[in-house]
């Protein structure tokens, strides 16, 4: 019933045509998964999984849930949570965790959507938002002169095929422009004043999951992120658990590391946030200033806000890349 009702809110409340049926992955969940009705569902050419949580579930079961279906599954995860309070979807959105309360909240970052009702209202963010090379490339770019895309293959870590494919979207965005200069291809991106101004709806934050793991060295090399990164930078005292940040595609390998929140004392867990792109352009040994704001832009607190504000010398509409 419940999964019904999450699919009925989607429909509702975000005009998504949701169809659904059985994940196989569930056949091989461990026993205290399998009582958690999963399904796979296809909803306006994005695919996820729908988990439905019991009454009554508190927030570590349900991060602990949404941690354990992200290690097996192939799509983003989304679970429904009827029971969430207002911190507690304040805490799934901070993490990045997708979510569906009905009749209150959605939270799906991966399809550039939030929706919240307020009043009897329904107040939604729901942008076209730029794949990721995409946005790695408008966010290089707008800190460099022409470039060429062998340049950008080199900053982000990416094939020809996808440097192409990701100056394309720039070009057809008003983000870029593409000429030919002694038989090579140069491209001209925007300024950061102007991406940041104007096109701010269709960033989004480059971190798609959060999981907590023991300190090792081999977290300990990890680039700092959040509010750690942030701390580096301002006058913000660091936070007492360090924040960390690993490429999707490689932190399957850290997986085995992977503690439950508040398992161990903060000082020997690190937070690590999943980025959708590399989380350090080449030539670089940190984040970049505009994705390690989007990665804050979530989080309500004055501080923070205020010290990003600073960072830029200027305040820009950080939320609406929520």
């Amino acid at each position: 019933m419940e999964m019904n009702e999450a699919l009925i809110y989607l429909q509702e409340a975000l005009g998504l045509s949701a169809k659904t049926k059985t994940w196989p992955g569930s056949a091989h969940l461990p026993l205290h998964l399998r009582a958690i009705e999963v399904r796979a569902v296809d909803a306006n050419g994005f695919s996820f999984l729908l988990a439905s949580l019991p009454t009554g579930v508190g927030l570590p079961e349900a991060k602990r849930v949404y941690s354990q279906l992200a290690l097996r599954a192939e799509t983003p995860v989304v679970v429904s949570f009827p029971d969430a309070d207002a911190r507690q979807r304040k805490a799934l959105v901070a993490q990045g965790i997708p979510f569906v309360c009905q009749g209150r909240q959605a939270f799906l970052p991966f399809m550039g959507t939030a929706c919240t009702e307020r009043g009897g209202a329904w107040f939604r963010n729901h942008a076209t938002k730029m794949s990721p090379n995409a946005q790695a490339a408008a966010i290089w770019g707008a800190a460099q002169e022409p470039y060429r895309p062998y340049d950008l293959c080199r900053a982000l870590g990416i094939s020809a095929s996808r440097a192409s494919e990701a100056i394309t979207e720039l070009v057809d965005r008003g983000l870029a422009r593409r000429e030919r200069c002694e038989r090579r291809v140069v491209v001209l991106p925007v300024a950061v004043d102007l991406l940041l101004s104007e096109h701010m709806t269709e960033l989004s934050s480059p971190v798609s999951k959060v999981f907590f793991a023991r300190k090792t060295p081999q977290i300990d090399c990890l680039v700092d992120a959040g509010e750690t990164a942030l701390a580096a930078r301002s006058m913000l005292a660091a936070p007492g658990m360090e924040q960390k940040a690993v490429l999707r595609s490689a932190w399957r390998k850290l997986s085995d590391l992977e503690v439950a929140d508040g398992e161990l004392p903060d000082n020997e867990t690190a937070m690590i946030q999943v980025w959708r792109y590399a989380p350090v352009f080449a030539g670089s040994s940190r984040v970049d200033d505009i994705s390690l704001a989007l990665s804050l832009a979530a989080i309500d607190d004055e501080r923070i806000q205020l010290e990003v504000d600073r960072m830029f010398g200027k305040e820009y509409p950080w939320q609406e890349a929520l």
